[in-house]
């Protein structure tokens, strides 16, 4: 801050440059973020200190140049060389010529090489864009004075003609010829005429004497000032219509100068080819109007959207704009967002720290762009309040009042909720396409927005008298917004990329660096950028990603038509995503007391084992960490290293597998595999449910809210994190050492605990139903053979599958099949399946190699078409470099071709896995889908012909899907219409797809999800024959 060199402070302190940037950075940035929550909180002086500090932080320079580091391309070192030689403000640096900013700057540096004139060129250049930004800069402020003069011409009662912004152009490279001419080089803007532009039949404004008078000061003071950037070139300027400017006709001296000044301009600039002429008018009761405007005669979107192109037609890149400032106003905006048939979009929100809190999202604003357009940014809910000049509906002004008269806040929020409604209608609207990033995220916060009170500015305190239902006081709920044919590109690109590893929330801007070449990234950035960037912090990552997701869409989109993946996308992957949204939201209830009862009781078993094997090792040891038991086993106990687990590791390996071989060798490997399966529970499972469980404020009951993850596994099944309830483990039984003093007999020693038990629905006397698909991958691995053997067994209605495999496997009869051989025809059966090989089997089955190599064979014989399968779908995955599952999603495996030979082998194993797994995980999805159609509020069935809402329309807000566990639906239902649920259920999902074996559905209901027990919904014939013809 006190404009020291970064060099002798690094010297000075013995730092690296990097540190000291880096630190000034934090500091930039903390500060800025303190600027902005003193502004949240209408901290406005504060605000203001913090903002000045935050531009001595950023820049590293003192007090009286901090103005000039607001012009871009200035920072501190050519700041100070600006104030030295002078140029001590932005309005300065703007009447300055490019010859002096150059000699400023350069004159006494390393650049100041005369004779070089590449050199000079890149001196010429610095200065332009330097000498341009502080136009920009002065005409901004000029802009906001002139609105707050016109405010107050307007609240003494005088009707000033207004002059609208004149749209500044780029200096000239060379500077002789500066003030005679305008650039048409990148970043010009069109030609603009010193009066406002409005459409034609605008009420007049009426006006008087003082106003005549102000009229012809402003209006050629104005004209002069303006005179070297007043018209355009021919290459920026395509119209050809007239522009005609009426001023009022009692008052012929502003005709006049005003036509000699327009005129003089029009000499001055040889390439305008926009003809001007000033009209009179009368409005026939002796007061003159003022109503200028460009008769394009275009259709309005059109012209909208040709403001938004520069001179080659390219997308607008010069950063986001204001929707309020589209021309014609927010309304004019609403229509023109309304009539494009596809569009981006991205919402600026905050998420509340409460997790159940009835306002869980606060939404600050909403980005959108289309093609070939700016970014719009819609500020919540300023914009929703905002004035519109057309309908005059917000303000009024009367002039014999010395105050203006706002209409009523009932009057203001109406408004404000019509416009909201509007925004609404346009997110549910069928066949217009809405691309955005994390969709699911966008979903949940316009089912639940909220805004906040303060920001209704004077509307507050009508509001809280009003009797509105305010949140916490402190927020108001908008009506909830539902988005329609809405489009993710986050699994546009997992679809086409399924394996590439991906974080549990995937990075736009590491795709877009990814996918985009440097040109298309940084054009999307520039669209999206604010041109003040501490200013706009807040909003720059909202309207940065709506034009990012807008640059990838337009690569990304043409490579999934040409990959034949459209299809997958828009019928699973998308339907899909709402009602992830909603499962996130329903959350699943959790007895937390039970569960915190089970945790003492393992905390206790725990400690029993602790010490226990403390006394068979002889010492003590950490039972949690590795080493510390590879000591004890290894080293202090001296027992046998596994072969082939002493490679590579600071210690021998004491995973599962070891303990394994390890467990005839002493009585210590069973009590710390035993500590290492109940602190699991006790730590991972139990741990997770008690802190990650909230209390809800609407139930009063805890729920838990996990994280679904569409797009974290390559064969396309869902995952879930925060927690992860897909892997809670079954029931864990144990014993207590007798004697314990806390328990009162022996009967008490023996314990279960099942961690599903603690799972429960999230209403008050609502049940838990399942249902899970019986054997899918067999059926889809008989359905792909298209074995003869299998498909007749798998079309038994009764029986048990895997015994009926064993007895055809070995020849013996299904009575003679005894437990032991049907587990290992389920290992061995899913082994082939998933691409185990002998080796692995081997160990699988407890059996020699060659044992297992002859059951491989066996199999293989007994089922021809499934031994043929696998081999032609690995030879197809070779010739194509993919698979491809049933309803289309395919997997790139190019590494069975090209990678190395273990890599070929995980391939082919991949190849068969992908096929089966995930075709079972399509079935799974389009039984959602079907199912939520049904079941959930306000959501339209995907297919019309359907019977199936009509039928169970009772189930409509007393359903709810609330776990996919792979193979296995979850939902919590109201006991009243169980039977309609559970017949719903088994139909939907054993008719989700046609396979040449049936597929089978078991169905079980419970209290707990530990507790379930099997539940028979038959379907009725006529409901049957429905449902087939339908589907």
């Amino acid at each position: 801050m006190k404009e020291v060199p970064v060099t002798e402070v690094c010297e000075a302190f013995k730092v690296a440059r990097g540190m000291v940037q880096g630190l000034q950075e934090n500091a930039g940035r903390f500060a800025s973020m303190v600027s902005l929550f003193c502004e949240r909180l209408g901290w406005n002086d504060l605000e203001g200190l913090v903002a000045k500090f935050q531009n001595r932080v950023s820049f590293g320079v003192r007090a009286e140049i901090v103005e000039l580091t607001t012009i871009p391309y200035v920072k501190g070192s050519r700041a100070r060389a600006l104030y030295k030689a002078g140029l001590r403000t932005p309005l300065a640096i703007a009447e300055a010529s490019i010859p002096e900013i150059v000699k400023a700057l350069f004159e006494f540096s390393s650049w100041a090489a005369e004779g070089n004139s590449v050199q000079r060129n890149v001196q010429l250049g610095v200065a332009k864009k330097i000498k341009n930004a502080a136009r920009k800069i002065v005409l901004d402020k000029a802009e906001e004075a002139r609105i707050a003069a016109f405010s107050a011409f307007k609240s003494l009662g005088l009707n000033v003609p207004q002059f609208s912004r004149p749209l500044l152009l780029i200096a000239n490279d060379n500077p002789s010829q500066e003030a005679a001419s305008t650039s048409s080089g990148e970043g010009a803007t069109s030609s603009f005429v010193g009066t406002e532009c409005m459409k034609s039949g605008k009420p007049a404004v009426e006006g008087s004497e003082n106003s005549n008078k102000v009229a012809s000061e402003i209006g050629v003071e104005k004209l002069k000032n303006m005179s070297d950037v007043i018209l355009g070139t021919a290459g920026e300027v395509k119209s050809t219509g007239p522009i005609q400017c009426k001023f009022g006709a009692e008052n012929p001296a502003v005709l006049s100068i005003l036509n000699d000044e327009l005129n003089s301009i029009v000499d001055r600039n040889e390439n305008a080819v926009m003809p001007l002429s000033i009209k009179s008018m009368n409005t026939g009761n002796g007061n003159g109007t003022s109503d200028a405007y460009v008769d394009h005669g275009q259709h309005e979107q059109q012209r909208g959207e040709n403001e938004c192109l520069d001179n080659n037609g390219k997308a607008y890149e010069k950063g986001p704009i204001h929707a309020t400032n589209t021309p014609g106003g927010f309304d004019s905006f609403l229509d023109l967002w309304d009539s494009v048939r596809e569009f981006y979009f991205d919402i600026h929100f905050n998420k509340q720290s409460e997790v159940n809190s009835l306002a869980p999202y606060e939404i600050h604003g909403i980005a959108i762009c289309w093609e070939n357009s700016p970014v719009y940014y819609i500020n919540l809910p300023k914009d929703l309040l905002c004035s519109d000049e057309r309908k005059n509906i917000y303000l009024t002004m009367n002039v014999s009042d010395d105050k203006p008269n706002i209409l009523d806040a009932n009057h203001r929020l109406e408004a404000a909720k019509w416009r909201w409604s509007k925004v609404g209608k346009i997110m549910g609207k069928k066949d217009v396409r809405k691309f955005t990033w994390n969709l699911k995220v966008q979903i949940q916060v316009l089912k639940n927005p909220a805004v906040s009170i303060q920001k209704f500015g004077s509307l507050n305190l009508a509001m809280r008298t009003m009797g509105l239902e305010l949140i916490d006081n402190s927020y108001l709920m908008l009506s909830p917004v539902y988005i329609v044919d809405g489009l993710d590109m986050c699994i546009v690109t997992w679809i086409l990329w399924p394996d590439e590893e991906r974080s549990s929330n995937p990075n736009l801007e590491k795709e877009v660096r990814k996918r985009l070449s440097s040109e298309a990234a940084a054009a999307a950035n520039r669209s999206g950028r604010w041109k003040n960037q501490t200013r706009r912090a807040a909003h720059n990552g909202c309207c940065r990603r709506v034009a990012q997701t807008r640059a990838l869409c337009s690569v990304l989109w043409k490579l999934l038509v040409s990959e034949e993946l459209v299809e997958v996308l828009l019928r699973i992957e998308i339907p899909l995503v709402t009602i992830l949204a909603d499962m996130e939201v329903w959350g699943i209830g959790v007895d937390m007391e039970g569960c915190i009862q089970a945790r003492n009781v393992l905390g206790k078993k725990l400690r029993h084992l602790e010490k226990e094997a403390y006394e068979l090792a002889g010492m003590t040891f950490s039972l949690y960490t590795a080493a510390d038991i590879a000591n004890v086993l290894y080293g202090h106990l001296k027992l046998p290293i596994p072969e082939g687990h002493n490679k590579g590791k600071q210690h021998p390996s004491t995973d599962k597998h070891c303990l394994d071989l390890l467990r005839h060798e002493h009585p210590i490997i069973p009590v710390i595999k035993e500590h290492r399966t109940l602190a699991k529970l006790l730590n991972c499972t139990l741990g997770s449910i008690c802190s990650l469980a909230r209390l809800s404020l609407q139930t009063q009951r805890y729920t838990l809210h996990g994280h679904w993850l569409q797009t974290s596994t390559a064969t396309g099944r869902l995952s879930m994190e925060e927690p992860n309830l897909q892997c809670v483990e079954h029931v864990v039984e144990f014993k207590m050492i007798k004697g314990n003093k806390d328990v009162c007999n022996s009967e008490a020693d023996h314990y279960k605990i099942n961690a599903r038990d603690f799972f429960v629905p999230s209403q008050e006397n609502w049940l838990l139903l399942t249902a899970d698909y019986s054997q899918i991958e067999l059926r889809l691995m008989a359905h792909f053979s298209r074995d003869s053997s299998l498909t007749e067994l798998l079309s038994k209605p009764h029986g048990d599958v895997f015994t009926m495999i064993a007895a055809k496997w070995t020849g013996k009869p299904e009575s003679v099949v005894g437990y032991q051989e049907r587990e290992q025809t389920k290992r061995l059966v899913y082994g082939i399946l998933y691409g185990m090989g002998a080796n692995t089997l081997a160990k699988q089955l407890e059996c020699s190699l060659g044992e297992a190599e002859e059951k491989i064979r066996s199999f293989r014989s007994s089922f021809p078409g499934v031994a043929s399968w696998l081999h032609e779908a690995v030879a197809c995955c070779c010739k194509k470099g993919y698979v491809k599952t049933l309803k289309g999603r395919k997997r790139f495996l190019s590494k069975i071709k090209f990678g190395t030979s273990k890599e070929k082998l995980k391939a082919r194993r991949q190849a068969v896995n992908s096929i089966c797994q995930g075709s079972a995980a399509d079935i799974i999805k389009i039984a959602m889908i079907n199912i939520h159609s049904v079941i959930a509020e306000g959501v339209d069935e995907p297919n019309s012909s359907t019977e199936l809402p009509a039928k169970f329309h009772m189930l409509k807000g007393r359903c709810r899907i609330i776990l996919q566990v792979h193979d296995e639906l979850v939902l919590e239902v109201d006991p009243s219409v169980m039977k309609e649920a559970g017949l719903l259920l088994k139909m939907t999902m054993e008719n989700s797809t046609s396979l040449l074996v049936p597929l089978l559905v078991k169905l079980k209901v419970g209290r707990t999800w530990g507790s379930l027990e099997p539940f028979h919904a038959e379907p009725l014939g006529d409901e049957m024959l429905v449902l087939q013809k339908d589907v």
